[in-house]
Parts: structure tokens; C-alpha cells; sequence
């Protein structure tokens, strides 16, 4: 990680000293899990605070996808809806940026096209209606990615597939 992505933290709570080093997200995930150990009832604030958890995302799309260094691809077996399929590949680029895969977290409607095998007609009627529900922001002119109501939802669609496949 080079020094512009890094993030440093140094905690006192009491006696207690500690230091972070590391992207925001694991620096966050570490003052958190301090918090809770030093401060018990910050364990209130974990259950209602969502952030997601990669290697649960991980698991979850496994067999129902691949990140490849092109992008995110649906297995071939999978018949999903436009808007499911857009989301789950949403879901691809932001994990496949977030694990250092892919140069970029958002997706143009042709690479939706691409990605999801639904035709560009039907990506484009069907992404303001995602933008509209909250779950998917459009962040430059043609470039899409998921926002965090997204990724919930995409981790809800993975599960019933999952289910529906009976991959446990």
C-alpha cells in the first residue's frame, strides 16, 4: 500500500494506548474492535452500524461469480434479472477494487452490458430505477457503482441464488 492510502490512528482510553496503521477500512475495523474490548457498551453501536464485510461478501458470491482483471462475470448458469444482475456485478467491481483486482469500483453501462449479458437497452432503462431505490449512484457521466443499500441488497440476492443452487 503506498503512503497516500495509508491511514494512521493512535487511541487513550484510560491506560489504555493504541496505535492503527492500514487502509481506512481496516484502521476502522481495528479502533472498533479496541473500542469494544475497552468500552463494552460500544457493542451497541456495532449492531446497528452496517459495514460490509468482505470476506462474508466473498463467501456469499463465490460460485455465482468471478472477479477477473476485465471485470466481474456472472456464472453462465445463472438466469437473473436485469436490476439482480446489475446489482451482483456492481457488487463484483466493488470487491474487485476493494481487493486490489480492478483499477476502479464503478462500472460504465456498456461494461454493465457486457458484465451482465442483458442488453444495453434493457441497462439503461433499468438503472435509473436503481438510482431511484438508492441502490446504485451514478458518480460520473455513464459510470455507475453501488452504494451501501446496493450492497445489502446484492448480498440478499446472492443469498436466495445460493439457496435456489443449493450451494449451502
Amino acid at each position: 500500500m503506498d503512503e497516500k492510502g495509508k491511514v494512521r490512528a493512535h487511541l487513550e482510553f484510560g491506560e489504555a494506548k493504541v496505535d492503527f496503521e492500514g487502509d481506512a477500512d481496516q484502521v476502522l475495523k481495528s479502533i472498533l474492535r479496541f473500542l469494544s474490548q475497552v468500552y463494552p457498551s460500544i457493542r451497541a453501536f456495532q449492531k446497528i452500524v452496517y459495514t460490509p464485510d468482505l470476506i462474508k461478501i466473498a463467501n456469499e458470491i463465490a460460485g455465482l461469480m468471478e472477479i477477473t482483471s476485465d471485470g466481474p462475470i456472472i456464472n453462465p448458469n445463472i438466469n437473473l434479472s436485469a436490476k439482480n444482475a446489475i446489482c451482483l456485478v456492481l457488487l463484483g467491481a466493488y470487491m474487485g477494487n476493494k481487493i486490489g483486482k480492478l483499477q476502479k469500483e464503478t462500472l460504465s453501462t456498456s461494461e454493465l452490458s457486457r458484465f451482465t449479458g442483458k442488453a444495453k437497452k434493457t441497462v439503461s432503462n433499468e438503472l435509473p430505477k436503481l438510482v431511484d431505490k438508492g441502490l446504485v449512484e451514478k458518480v460520473a457521466e455513464g459510470e455507475y457503482k453501488i452504494t451501501q443499500l446496493g450492497i445489502r441488497k446484492a448480498e440478499e440476492i446472492a443469498e436466495t441464488i445460493r439457496e435456489k443452487m443449493n450451494l449451502g
